[in-house]
């Protein structure tokens, strides 16, 4: 049985990871992550992102990119084998821009692995969900 302590402390890291993102903090979102060559990134509609550098630079592009945001997250599932922990979640965002709002439901997993930071974001992968 994980421990509510640890599953606590990865919630903790999921939400800060959205709290960063839906706040467009390039540099809390740099603080989720470890900074390692071994992350890796998948938005919705692209491909795979891997290293710290070019993870780094599609959240700076992005984050500079989007106007206002809502991000809603429904976790799904907590997985702990510890040192390492995965979220699955449904990611429900809303932006405000021209020509319309737009909404949209993103399915993704989140993995952390725990080092001497604390948790840190191993990957992230986001794929939109096709009604």
């Amino acid at each position: 049985m994980t421990s509510p302590i640890i599953r606590a402390q990865v919630e903790a890291m999921n939400q800060r990871f959205y709290d960063a993102f839906g706040a467009r903090d390039l540099d809390a979102m740099i603080a989720c992550w470890a900074s390692t060559d071994e992350i890796a990134c998948v938005h919705p509609g692209s491909t795979w992102i891997r290293g710290w550098e070019s993870v780094r630079d599609t959240w700076e592009v992005i984050l500079s990119g989007i106007g206002p945001i809502a991000i809603d997250v429904e976790v799904i599932e907590v997985v702990i084998c510890d040192p390492v922990a995965w979220v699955t979640c449904v990611e429900r965002v809303r932006t405000a821009g021209a020509p319309a709002d737009h909404a949209s439901e993103v399915a993704a997993t989140n993995m952390f692995v725990l080092d001497a930071q604390g948790w840190q974001m191993m990957l992230h992968h986001a794929s939109a969900v096709i009604a």
